[in-house]
């Protein structure tokens, strides 16, 4: 969908529908009170979630007028303009409108840019869809254009190009999240690494599985040795000859599909173990938007693929590893392959020294138990992470939690048999003892895991306001604000 920016009036408005965001006790627009002559306040209020659509009869150049409620104007931000835009796109896919402007309202709290941003985002984001499939093209709608209705000043024109580059970052990596295992496997996953290198300028190196073999990368290596398939691990970089600029390290989990292994998951549900490489995606999404905006750092994105399928070369529960820093794993649970493949990246991470290591994971089914499908939980022993974080979080919307890494869950994290074990005996606090786990590989470089398996799918219970269903890849904007007030410092 094409989102632009224009200057008024409102009365040289042409398109299908005209959007009007309201606050709560706002007066409605004087220019329309003959359209609205009708409206009861029982009917539209201007509460968060209230919809009132009138047709103009020819009255006016645009078809229909949609106002929408914001709530109260000292809790409204970034996130409710994201909600907005994404309630008039989903308005006019649902009446087959192929275009609307949107007025933009001015909100005390955030400035010019951040509110063409954040409705930039919200368009743009509740418009992904993945119906490549489908052949029966006639029943497929799609709104064409949306028109943010401002001043055309500098600062707006900069959030347009912000929101639209950030929301098509994840948009990107949410398209590779949905395809399925047949079309996506680890060679897949580096030639899309590849084919964004070439586009973007970055640099890369794919290590396969000779390679991983010599460096010792037995984590990658053990997972994946179940399938047919061969594992790699992919180095991205932004900025790579850029020295003088600070040097952060991004980690993504890339199971291609996971079957759990020879500890084998049960099998209603299984089809969506496609989505267990969503952090791997969210890291090229992440290099992708740090490249388009100019972030000033420089990144290593690093993404070990594999496939975790039971077969006769399999590993088996009771195995012992030695990974890539030296430490050995007692593997109790092949399902517990993420932390295998993550502990021979991050170890890989903090080699290169960077100010912090940032992983992003499907991790622990233990983490929907905690937040559900709404939030992220995170955890990390470094609080100006935690801050900078918490700062991306408000910004973004993408809602996070510190959770705790006491001592206790790195005693029962250890082996019988060997230095650690990959699942504890008792399967208490699963997603804080699986990240007191990964902390054994970053030795002490600061560092933080955000455990996305409650958020990489959106649901449809509760519907995520500007997500929709299926594919979410969760961490992109995220991440990027973090660098970003990171960078501040």
């Amino acid at each position: 969908m094409e989102i632009r920016l224009e200057k008024g009036p409102v009365k040289s408005v042409k398109d299908d529908v005209l959007a009007v965001l309201l606050f709560e006790a706002q007066e409605l627009p004087k220019e329309f009170s003959g359209l609205l002559v009708s409206m009861k306040k029982e009917r539209f209020s201007g509460k968060v979630g209230e919809r009132y659509v009138v047709t103009t009869q020819g009255k006016e150049q645009f078809e229909r007028l949609l106002l929408i409620g914001m709530g109260a104007e000292k809790d409204a931000g970034m996130d409710s303009l994201r909600k907005a835009a994404a309630t008039v796109v989903r308005y006019c896919d649902g009446n087959k409108l192929k275009t609307a402007t949107v007025m933009k309202p001015k909100i005390k709290s955030i400035n010019d840019m951040e509110t063409v941003q954040a409705l930039t985002e919200g368009a743009s984001l509740s418009s992904f869809a993945f119906d490549d499939f489908k052949t029966k093209r006639e029943d497929i709608f799609h709104m064409e254009s949306l028109t943010v209705l401002g001043n055309c000043t500098e600062a707006e024109q900069e959030g347009l190009a912000k929101g639209f580059n950030l929301a098509g970052a994840q948009n990107f990596a949410r398209k590779l999240q949905e395809l399925p295992a047949n079309m996506f496997g680890p060679e897949q996953g580096a030639k899309e690494a590849e084919k964004l290198a070439k586009e973007k300028g970055l640099s890369i190196k794919v290590f396969r599985k000779q390679e991983l073999i010599k460096m010792g990368m037995n984590g990658i290596l053990a997972v994946n040795q179940g399938s047919v398939k061969e594992p790699c691990l992919v180095k991205l970089e932004y900025n790579a000859d850029k020295k003088n600029l600070p040097l952060y390290a991004i980690v993504g989990k890339g199971v291609c599909f996971d079957s759990g292994g020879i500890s084998i998951k049960p099998s209603k549900g299984m089809e969506e173990m496609k989505y267990d490489k969503t952090g791997a995606l969210a890291v090229m999404g992440i290099l992708m938007a740090a490249r388009n905006l100019e972030l000033p750092v420089r990144l290593i994105g690093l993404m070990p693929f594999v496939e975790n399928m039971p077969s006769g070369s399999a590993q088996r529960p009771g195995d012992i590893l030695k990974m890539y820093n030296g430490k050995t794993v007692e593997v109790n649970n092949t399902d517990a392959e993420g932390r295998l493949i993550l502990a021979d990246a991050l170890a890989f991470a903090a080699e290169q020294k960077p100010k912090a290591i940032l992983d992003l994971a499907t991790l622990t089914g233990a983490m929907i138990i905690i937040l559900g499908k709404i939030g992220s939980g995170y955890f990390t022993q470094d609080d100006s992470l935690s801050k900078a974080l918490e700062v991306a979080s408000a910004k973004t919307g993408e809602k996070i939690w510190r959770l705790p890494m006491w001592p206790e869950f790195f005693e029962v994290n250890k082996g019988t048999y060997a230095d650690i074990r990959n699942v504890t005996n008792t399967g208490e606090a699963g997603s804080s003892t699986a990240a007191c786990f990964l902390k054994e590989f970053v030795g002490d470089v600061p560092w933080v895991h955000i455990d996305i398996a409650g958020t990489d799918m959106a649901s449809e219970m509760p519907p995520h306001p500007y997500l929709g269903r299926g594919a979410a890849a969760p961490g992109v904007r995220l991440v990027i604000a973090a660098l970003e007030e990171l960078a501040k410092k």
